[in-house]
């Protein structure tokens, strides 16, 4: 019993990493232009609302757009000189395999 609990605690914690989703972070801007001018920014309001996504995770994405921010040295303004905006798509893939196998292990099934 105490091997079983040596070779299982592994193999869950493999599967579980196994089983995050992988998430893809782009950004476009303009390379030529001279960020060291600009001081404030704010968020494009129409870009934000039109993100399909809940809004907890906008909430989650624009707060850890403003810590950057700040930490860059910007400050979030009224009248800014940077408009920031946010464009999300998401693509769920869902894997199902359904056979009946022969062996030892656990569950119930056909042998």
């Amino acid at each position: 019993m105490k091997k079983l609990k040596i070779i299982a605690v592994p193999i869950l914690f493999i599967l579980f990493l196994s089983s995050c989703a992988s998430v893809n972070v782009l950004s476009d801007y303009d390379r030529q232009t001279d960020f060291t001018a600009y001081k404030s920014y704010a968020f494009y309001k129409t870009g934000i609302d039109r993100a399909q996504i809940s809004d907890l995770d906008k909430k989650r994405i624009l707060r850890a757009i403003e810590t950057e921010m700040d930490s860059l040295g910007f400050i979030k303004s009224d009248e800014p000189d940077l408009l920031i905006s946010i464009f999300t798509n998401e693509r769920v893939e869902v894997d199902v395999y359904n056979g009946w196998g022969y062996g030892y292990g656990w569950g119930w099934g056909w042998g």
